[in-house]
């Protein structure tokens, strides 16, 4: 999986062609255009594509500081907020706690996610099947070894033939944040 800091530099070839990253719909970075011959492009295009490959660059890292700030779990137990600590002088000097610092700064990363890193974070979750099958509770009895009822009875899930395939809600949620994720491709 590409990472923002390997977005840059956006040339190569001792600067002989331009990438042009796009996100594609799992919400990775990639280069699937052609990159833009340097000598050959016009000054413009080249700004204007350098300028699409910075903003996805700090888009993918604005994602990537939101996703690991949702992995730092809250301190349990009763761990103090506060660390005191004294010097060699006697002087107390008070602290936050390490792993409250950690937690308190995850939070405030969570809370200042702007509506573009939350859909950007939902679309790299994968994108979802547009539809689920119906399931239905069917009985089957259950068999012993020599393939006769054993007066037991299970009820198990299987998907509906009959029934036609209901919309996902994911994938609705997906779509909608998708569709605010590729205008960093345009």
């Amino acid at each position: 999986m590409i990472r923002s800091t390997d977005i840059q530099p956006d040339t190569y070839k001792s600067g002989q062609f331009l990438r042009r990253w796009s996100i594609n719909e799992n919400g990775q970075a990639v280069c699937v255009v052609d990159a833009y011959p340097v000598a050959d492009t016009e000054q413009a295009t080249l700004d204007a594509q350098s300028e699409r490959n910075a903003g996805i660059k700090q888009a993918l890292a604005d994602v990537e500081a939101l996703e690991a700030a949702r992995l730092v779990a809250e301190p349990e137990g009763d761990i103090p907020r506060t660390v005191t600590e004294t010097d060699a002088d006697g002087n107390e000097t008070e602290r936050p706690f390490q792993a409250w610092a950690e937690y308190d700064a995850a939070q405030v990363t969570i809370a200042g996610a702007t509506e573009l890193t939350n859909n950007f974070e939902t679309v790299r979750k994968g994108k979802p099947v547009e539809t689920l099958p119906v399931m239905i509770e069917v009985e089957r009895p259950q068999l012993d070894e020599e393939g006769n009822p054993t007066g037991v009875v299970d009820v198990v899930l299987e998907v509906d033939e009959e029934a036609e395939p209901e919309a996902n809600p994911d994938y609705a949620s997906w779509s909608a944040a998708w569709e605010s994720v590729k205008v960093l491709n345009d």
